[in-house]
């Protein structure tokens, strides 16, 4: 809730706080992508034009953060893709030990992408 906290002033390094979100979001009880979006959101993500009727009010403060970090990739080398690969299964947390998901997971991954690189777009 404090906004004056400067992380890189107190040697915070971007991996542990990147290391510490995605240890809340593991740590949630639910997905932060509920299980009832993702077939809305895998069909989605192949059409051309978005057009998404749910509520993404959950996530408008945790992608813009994200896409923060991408846009920094030249000094942290995590750009859009290197983020969605790491946050994709933490917060969509598929079901791996189904097989018929594993030919979907780079369509889950696409899904995350976009979320951040158009998160001005969506939230």
């Amino acid at each position: 809730t404090d906004h004056n906290i400067s992380l890189e002033s107190m040697g915070v390094t971007v991996n542990a706080v990147a290391g510490a979100l995605k240890a809340f979001f593991a740590d949630l009880p639910d997905p932060l992508i509920p299980y009832s979006l993702h077939q809305e959101l895998l069909e989605t993500s192949s059409k051309k034009e978005v057009q998404c009727s749910s509520p993404f009010l959950t996530y408008r403060h945790r992608f813009p953060l994200l896409h923060l970090v991408s846009l920094q990739y030249k000094t942290n080398f995590m750009t859009a893709d290197n983020l969605s690969i790491c946050f994709w299964p933490t917060l969509m947390r598929p079901d791996f030990e189904n097989r018929e998901f594993l030919s979907t997971t780079k369509i889950h991954q696409s899904v995350i992408e976009t979320f951040i690189q158009q998160c001005q777009f969506f939230f």
